[in-house]
């Protein structure tokens, strides 16, 4: 009977491909997929050449941190981790996307470290406020995309922004409550005057009326998609809603389905905190100061130089 040999383990070490071999573009991609804060964190100190890529400013052209105090370690100050990820971009970031913290200060660091800037979503950015966003947005003079989520802001911050922002093309708001029984064309007026290059507009939750939005149709004549979902106080009446789908290629009613939002939808009525001081909810910033993200933890140092330099 003939024996079967076993493998040299020698020849079978030499087919193990070797990573750091791998070209630095395909490598960059796949390090990518981590997110900034695994990389920052732990993706950088595997070894040199993964350091090396993990500096490269094309790396950051894109930032996107989503935080949750459940799935990190306490310790990180994750304040000071964005601000090292804005400065590793080296003035080339193009699209930042931040969830569940942020601050008027880091916004601030932000725009004063990236006028490329085109692209910026805010979500559950409670302590960040319309003033520091309308001032952030002066340094931004290439912002196309404005994409808020629970974040406070008001017609004037509006305003502001689409006076500083003249590329402007997509312009996204959720609102946090409605108010029963309140109409408010507000915030249509300040887009309509200062918004005229929207490709894209979402009003999620807005208490907007048929008159806001037949200003925003005057004023907005370039809109390509229109998401109105949960703006109940809109009846679409007359030919306001035979228009709308004419005009518009993607238009979304007040009831349409929210299932792909991407965000929670829904919308509260201030008839269920009967028992509560609703001058408490519409005060907003004094709402969002009880709901700050605490800045007290610390980021563990990594040896990396351009942590000091914040």
């Amino acid at each position: 009977m003939t024996s079967t040999s076993t493998a040299d383990p020698s020849s079978a070490m030499a087919e193990t491909p070797n990573w750091l071999e791998m070209p630095h573009e395909i490598m960059a991609m796949i390090l990518q997929r981590l997110g900034a804060v695994e990389i920052l964190d732990s993706a950088q100190k595997v070894c040199t050449t993964w350091r090396r890529i993990c500096k490269d400013p094309a790396m950051w052209k894109v930032i996107d941190i989503h935080y949750s105090s459940d799935g990190w370690d306490t310790d990180y100050d994750i304040e000071k981790l964005t601000k090292q990820a804005v400065h590793r971009s080296c003035g080339e970031l193009i699209d930042i996307s931040l969830e569940c913290f942020g601050t008027d200060d880091l916004l601030d660091h932000i725009s004063r470290c990236s006028s490329k800037l085109k692209h910026l979503r805010l979500t559950n950015c409670y302590s960040i406020r319309g003033s520091g966003l309308t001032h952030a947005v002066k340094n931004l003079p290439h912002l196309e995309t404005l994409h808020l989520f629970y974040t406070s802001i008001y017609p004037e911050d509006i305003e502001v922004i689409g006076r500083n922002c003249p590329h402007l093309k997509s312009f996204k708001m959720k609102t946090e409550f409605r108010q029963s029984h309140i109409e408010c064309d507000a915030d249509a007026l300040a887009i309509a005057s200062s918004m005229p290059a929207l490709r894209h507009l979402q009003l999620f939750g807005s208490k907007m009326t048929d008159d806001g939005l037949q200003v925003i149709l005057q004023g907005c004549p370039h809109l390509e998609s229109l998401d109105l979902r949960r703006c109940f106080n809109l009846k679409l009446g007359g030919n306001l809603g035979k228009l709308c789908k004419e005009r518009i290629k993607d238009f979304k009613r007040p009831n349409d389905s929210t299932e792909d939002c991407g965000f929670c939808a829904g919308v509260y009525d201030f008839d269920e905190f009967d028992d509560m001081n609703l001058s408490v909810y519409c005060d907003i910033d004094g709402f969002y100061d009880d709901h700050e993200v605490s800045d007290d933890s610390i980021i563990s140092a990594d040896d990396d130089e351009d942590y000091y330099l914040l």
